[in-house]
């Protein structure tokens, strides 16, 4: 008669070594994605799609296209907002951007373990893992991030983001790739015309 060995669970810092893993080496990084954001109280979800790149260290740059374009692009030290359809340009330090400190742990940069407070999240809609991150420390970007991978490979395929106000806000990542990108991928020059407003130099408030 044959016996039979107990595998056991992986537990959440296991799952998020292998985010860890999975990332370590990939420098570049581009998808499509879908935005859907749920707000408390309200029955309508407001989907918005487009196509978003990662450079490490800290580029980013999100390309809404629908319902309208939006553009927000760092080299890492400044966040441009472009709003083609208002004609309006915003510059920010990213240090003041909650989309860079929501951003940056998308895909399991950093010790995640070390800057949140970790459990297991289960769904009926799928089989990927989901990894629920809160903060250690108060923060006035978000409550919770969840991360849902592929348990196998480590690999993030959708987030949630539940912010201080209680907005979800979820992130559908399709065609992943990770090639190298250029570096002029994060650069922007605000067209001409455009009206510009810049709050690089605006006081942070909170911590």
């Amino acid at each position: 008669m044959g016996s039979s060995v107990a595998v056991a669970a992986e537990s959440p810092k296991d799952i998020a070594e292998k985010i860890e893993s999975f990332y370590a080496e990939k420098e570049d990084i581009r998808a499509t994605f879908t935005q859907e954001v749920r707000k408390p109280g309200r029955r309508r979800v407001i989907r918005k799609t487009g196509k978003v790149f990662f450079k490490r260290p800290g580029m980013m740059r999100w390309d809404y296209r629908k319902p309208e374009a939006v553009h927000y692009i760092s080299d890492g030290s400044v966040l441009w907002s472009y709003q083609p359809e208002d004609s309006l340009v915003t510059r920010l330090n990213v240090q003041h951007s909650e989309l860079y400190h929501q951003s940056r742990y998308l895909f399991g940069q950093g010790q995640l373990s070390n800057d949140f407070t970790l459990s297991l999240r289960s769904s009926k809609d799928t089989t990927d893992a989901g990894l629920l991150m809160t903060p250690k420390r108060k923060s006035r970007h978000f409550k919770s991030l969840t991360l849902w991978v592929n348990p196998q490979t480590g690999e993030i395929r959708s987030t949630e983001l539940v912010d201080p106000y209680d907005n979800v806000s979820r992130v559908i990542f399709e065609k992943l790739q990770y090639k190298v990108l250029d570096r002029s991928v994060f650069e922007f020059s605000p067209p001409q015309g455009v009206q510009i407003r810049d709050l690089s130099k605006a006081k942070r408030s909170g911590s």
